[in-house]
């Protein structure tokens, strides 16, 4: 039980290095609230949300998996590797496009409520 609670202590630590050391959360905590917030203005459906958190929560977690493989790649090196700059950017890549798969899905989502919100 008490390598569990380390294990935790441990992962809030994940997240609080995270939070401050990457500026990028920032605009994921901003997508984040909106989604959420926008869920509940359009009183979105069960199986909506389901869309909703599973996508934000991809967003997060590449997110985390990138700033794991850079914080790796520098402890490796600093200096200009080739392959560490491609880990960094396929890791960074990740990102990209699940972020474009959230915003794609939230188009989808959204989309008719805000349609309906507008007349069209």
């Amino acid at each position: 039980m008490i390598g569990r609670i380390k294990a935790l202590r441990f992962a809030w630590q994940g997240l609080v290095f995270l939070w401050k050391g990457e500026p990028t959360t920032r605009f994921h905590l901003i997508g984040t609230i909106a989604a959420i917030i926008a869920g509940f203005a359009f009183g979105i459906e069960r199986w909506e949300w389901v869309f909703v958190i599973t996508f934000t929560t991809l967003v997060w977690f590449a997110e985390a998996v990138n700033t794991a493989v850079e914080r790796l790649a520098d402890a490796v090196t600093l200096e200009h590797h080739p392959l560490i700059g491609k880990a960094k950017d396929v890791a960074s890549a990740a990102v990209l496009i699940i972020s474009l798969g959230a915003a794609a899905g939230g188009v989808v989502v959204f989309g008719p409520y805000v349609l309906a919100l507008l007349g069209v």
